[in-house]
């Protein structure tokens, strides 16, 4: 789709996240209330028709001996104003729910699409971009559900395919295991610094941060419609356990895995987009606490300190960014104290 196109009555377009009043994952179900809802729902047991299913990024069944179906479902609420952009963010993150899996094959997306009446002359751009960043991942719109709504969303049900012995889930982690986070975190400071309009407060902002807003957020939305694909291609080979950092934050997804797993984890290192800590500390999200919601965030997964080689071999080979962040420990639950905080600029 020509970009071009896509954007030439940005102007006249009312913004987005306007219409909303949490944006991106942010806007997703808090990690306790979606466990107290599972476990009121009787949703907690695992189920002998799937690999793997509730509790996980995605859903896992074996087809044949050689083949594994993966499906997920994910949208979210808008986290930018350029609906081109929240196309490609959005299945950006749809997909990464399956990559972090390891399913990373015939790549299918059913289209999860919901604008309020103002909206929509936005929906053809937000398509555009979902499907501009679905062929960039060898995927492919399969079809979908459009509806109206008060609040702007965009998604997908996501499928693909795998080898049943290339799937992770997050149960396999192992004391000794090494953690490594493929993309910065940042994204809810970088974009909330957007959304400011009031005069006094931009100049708060601007202020707070020490470097230009406008190159934080463009970083922020590079990384954010930066697929998974080839960290999943890279490290599933060596990985014992994964999931991807969304909504619930670095500290909130490797609880997760803490808990599936039955070990503890302890988070030393913080990779961030330069400039965001002073924002979210402005705010009051978290990030250098690990409790700061992604959107699009990077893959989480553990490696035995033996395969630690090989994996950033693999990393390099296929240019995806990465950074050790931590351990798995023979403990429980979830350390963070005091972690050495690395600003990361593109």
């Amino acid at each position: 789709m020509d970009r071009d196109a896509a954007t030439d009555t940005d102007e006249e377009r009312a913004r987005l996240t306007e219409f909303t009043e949490l944006h991106g994952c942010s806007c997703k179900v808090g990690q306790s209330d979606l466990d107290s809802l599972l476990s009121d729902a009787g949703l907690t047991g695992d189920s002998d028709a799937l690999l793997f299913g509730i509790g996980e990024d995605a859903a896992g069944r074996r087809l044949t001996d050689d083949l594994a179906l993966v499906s997920t479902v994910d949208f979210f609420t808008p986290i930018v104003d350029d609906p081109y952009d929240f196309g490609r963010i959005a299945a950006c993150n749809a997909a990464s729910d399956a990559f972090a899996t390891g399913a990373v094959e015939n790549l299918d997306c059913l289209v999860v699409l919901g604008l309020p009446r103002e909206l929509t002359d936005s929906a053809a751009p937000i398509l555009g971009g979902m499907a501009d960043a679905l062929d960039a991942m060898d995927g492919v719109i399969a079809g979908g559900h459009t509806i109206m709504s008060p609040w702007p969303f965009a998604g997908g049900a996501i499928s693909a395919t795998a080898h049943p012995d290339a799937l992770l889930t997050s149960q396999g982690a192992s004391p000794g295991d090494c953690l490594y986070l493929t993309k910065p975190l940042g994204t809810q400071p970088a974009m909330g610094a957007t959304r400011v309009t009031d005069e006094e407060f931009v100049e708060t902002v601007t202020d707070a941060a020490d470097r230009p807003l406008d190159r934080i957020a463009s970083e922020a939305v590079a990384w954010m419609t930066t697929p998974n694909r080839d960290a999943a291609l890279a490290c599933r080979e060596y990985a014992t356990a994964g999931t991807d950092i969304t909504g619930f934050g670095l500290a909130g997804q490797s609880r997760v895995v803490a808990d599936r797993s039955n070990v503890g984890i302890e988070l030393t290192h913080l990779p961030v987009i330069a400039g965001t800590p002073a924002l979210s500390s402005l705010f009051g999200y978290g990030l250098t606490t690990g409790e700061s919601a992604e959107t699009s965030g990077g893959l989480f997964v553990a490696v035995p300190p033996e395969a630690t080689a090989d994996l950033e071999a693999a990393f390099d080979d296929a240019d995806v960014f990465y950074r050790g962040v931590g351990r798995v420990t023979a403990g429980r639950g979830v350390t963070l104290d005091d972690p050495t905080v690395e600003p990361i600029s593109r």
